[in-house]
Formats: C-alpha cells, structure tokens, sequence
C-alpha cells in the first residue's frame, strides 16, 4: 500500500505576538468578609438598645426550620432537574441514532468527506507542529487533491462513525481531540468512536461515544478547543463536502 506524503507543517495561529493577556482579576473580598468595625473608645457608653436587646433565639429556631425545609427542597427540586435532564439526553441520542437525511447519507461507510468549520470557513486537516507531532487544525483547503483534509468514513450503524486519514484517526481522548495512529486491521479503541448529529439542516457535529458531552470543535483561528467543555455550538458545527462514494449517487430529473 503507497504512504501518503508528509503531511504539511502546522498553519498560522496562535494570535499574533504582542496581543496582549486580557488583565488580571481584581479580587474584592465581600463584605461578610471584612475585618470587624472600630472598638468603641472606652469613656463611651453603650447603647442602651444593645443591652435591653433580647437574645434572638426564636429568630435562630424559626429560621432553622425553615432553612431545613428549604434545603429538602432544593434537594427535590435538583433530583427532578437531573431526572429531566436525563430523559431529554436519552430523547436526543434515539434521535441522533435513527435520523436520515442526504447530509448524515454523506457518512456511508467508506465514503471520503471534508469537514468545513463553520467558523473559519475551511476544512479540518493533519498538520505536523513545531515538535513533529500531528494535530489538527481548521486551516485546511478544501480541495479534493487536499489529502491531509480528506477523512475516510467507517460506519458502524445507528450515525456512529469513525473517521481516518490513512489509519490516523480522529480521537478525544482524556478532555482533548487528538490524531491516534493505528496500525492497519488492529482493533480501535473506543476514543475514535462519535455520535453524528445533525443541526440547523446543514451542519453535523461530531460527539464522543468514550466521554458524552465532548465534541470535536475549534476556534476561530483553527486552532483546535478542548474537548471537555465543548458544546453543540458553531465552533462545533461542521458543513460536509463529500470528496468521493462508492455508491450510486440519485440524480433528480424534472420534467
């Protein structure tokens, strides 16, 4: 099997040097947290209202029953948010799995696609940094002839996919999207498996199956974003150019 040729060294970013670091947090502490008012000087008396003051002890009581009964509810009410949270991911996994459309049929198994990042307008490709390293970046042409931005589909059924550029496959592995090379016909693990999802008609995003809630995502430079904490959210969202398909393709004729 022919190698393919080095892939190209890493692109333009991070931002430019001489940007400045945004300041640094100016901590104020609270006022429950400052120091205690000045002693009173000692030829002054005190207040008589201070010491005709009564102990607030049904204040204590009361309050502590009714901050009792609000904690149990604040308890009820995170149980019921969870179970709702919980049941409205289970809906949108058994949508994502059975959805069809012609975007999600550009993911047959075996087929070759680009992803185009919505917010830098260009393909998701390997590139080698300063280290010798591959990563990823959305810099890329997308340009068939391209190859280092052309990922070859594996489709495991329900929009599961696994994508590769000559068995370097795209991954998430410990919070961070990573390429993890395999040797061809070895077993893959885990962290090269996603979740297709469609969003706003044109767009998918690619969720890991390993660490749900991480996807696959960028920002504007291209520079890749951590994995753990990323959202469906544009820099998530990928338009899909299909670069070739073994399959035949429907031609729509009007009369």
């Amino acid at each position: 099997m022919a190698q393919p040729p080095p892939y190209p060294t890493q692109g333009a970013y991070p931002p430019p040097q001489g940007q400045q670091p945004p300041p640094a947090y100016a901590y104020v502490p609270p006022p429950q947290a400052q120091g205690p008012p000045p002693a009173a000087a000692a030829n002054q008396a005190p207040p008589k209202q201070q010491k005709n003051q009564a102990p607030p002890k049904q204040q204590k009581k009361s309050g502590g029953m009714f901050s009792s009964f609000m904690k149990e509810m604040d308890k009820v009410g995170k149980q019921i948010s969870k179970e709702i949270d919980y049941a409205s991911a289970k809906v949108n996994e058994t949508v994502d799995q059975h959805y069809s459309s012609a975007l999600l049929d550009m993911f047959k198994n075996g087929n070759s696609v680009q992803l185009i990042s919505r917010l830098t307008g260009r393909c998701v490709q390997i590139v080698i940094d300063a280290h010798g390293l591959m990563v990823l970046d959305a810099n890329g042409v997308c340009d068939p002839n391209a190859f280092n931005s052309v990922w070859i589909v594996t489709n495991e059924g329900n929009n599961q996919v696994r994508l590769h550029n000559s068995n370097n496959y795209l991954a998430i592995e410990n919070g961070h999207v990573i390429v993890k090379p395999f040797a061809s016909g070895s077993v893959l693990g885990p962290e090269t498996k996603f979740q297709l999802s469609q969003t706003q008609f044109q767009f998918v995003t690619l969720e890991s199956l390993n660490a749900r809630g991480e996807h696959v995502g960028f920002l504007p430079t291209g520079q890749v974003k951590p994995a753990k904490g990323t959202i469906k959210d544009n820099g998530s969202m990928f338009g899909v150019k299909l670069v070739a398909s073994s399959y035949p393709q429907v031609t729509v004729v009007k009369k």
